[in-house]
């Protein structure tokens, strides 16, 4: 999420009594996304801080987010909580996406040996979602929850070269300047043309882009036959490389990828 100005700040102007309500939840929400693996517990102080908002603003929010469960405090600290785990099993079990592809999945990756990843995009974030897999898992650094890298990857390419022009080139705009989009154009009609050859094939191969000694072949899933909603990948090992038949295994995934996106759209309401 983009940082925010500094509020509450001795003075600053008071912003915070003019923020409208969605604002202020967003910004509570914002409190979640400051932990991660190097960074498992939080003090209120530190909070306010990182968030650039004043201390009682800072005790409030963790307030809220402790009596919905989504902070717990835990000597003095606070640390993610207990509904997460519980949304997390939920989502596990509810949502369309995952629900729509998993034998799909299954299938694919039990008929090459290998481990299928599903992601998902939601704004302008692609997360992996869920993996199957048949032996060891492929030696993946994002596992399931992990945000990609936009310009690097099967699943983000496909993804993103089937997002509506508009919003293909907003996106080149804001990161134009990142080595992973300069690595793959300096402009924008040449960053297009990439992605436009990519939509004509129908898949996308990734060579060691995110990590040494993995290759990945995706395909993108839609939700209505139009609006991408996500990729499923074929992740495996480049030792096995000369023992695969490539374009078998994008048909395949190609295959895979068609198969969600009608279950997807058996799944949903029909519209009377």
């Amino acid at each position: 999420m983009p940082a925010n100005a500094p509020a509450g700040l001795a003075g600053a102007p008071n912003t915070e009594v003019h923020r409208s309500p969605m604002s202020q939840f967003a910004k509570v929400l914002q409190v979640l996304d400051l932990f991660s693996e190097a960074r498992t517990t939080l003090a209120a102080e530190e909070i306010a801080d990182l968030l650039e908002v004043s201390r009682p603003t800072a005790f409030r929010y963790v307030k809220q987010l402790c009596e919905t469960g989504l902070l717990a405090k835990i000597a003095g600290r606070y640390a993610l909580g207990a509904k997460i785990i519980e949304l997390d099993y939920r989502i596990r079990r509810t949502e369309p996406i995952m629900l729509a592809s998993r034998a799909s999945m299954r299938e694919l990756a039990q008929r090459t040996a290998t481990t299928v990843v599903l992601c998902n995009i939601y704004g302008d974030e692609i997360v992996h979602s869920h993996h199957e897999r048949v032996g060891e898992l492929a030696p993946m650094s994002l596992d399931r929850g992990h945000l990609m890298p936009l310009f690097k990857g099967a699943a983000p390419a496909v993804i993103l070269a089937n997002l509506p022009a508009a919003r293909l080139k907003r996106l080149y705009e804001r990161h134009k300047a990142d080595p992973d989009v300069l690595a793959i154009a300096g402009d924008w009609p040449s960053f297009a043309r990439h992605y436009k050859r990519i939509r004509k094939d129908g898949h996308y191969i990734s060579r060691e882009e995110i990590d040494p000694g993995v290759i990945g072949i995706a395909a993108p899933i839609f939700n209505d036959g139009r609006h991408v909603v996500g990729a499923t990948t074929l992740v495996y090992e480049k030792k096995r490389e000369k023992l695969v038949n490539e374009e078998g295994y994008a048909e395949l995934v190609r295959h895979c990828a068609a198969a969600v996106t009608r279950e997807i759209a058996a799944a949903a309401p029909q519209a009377t």
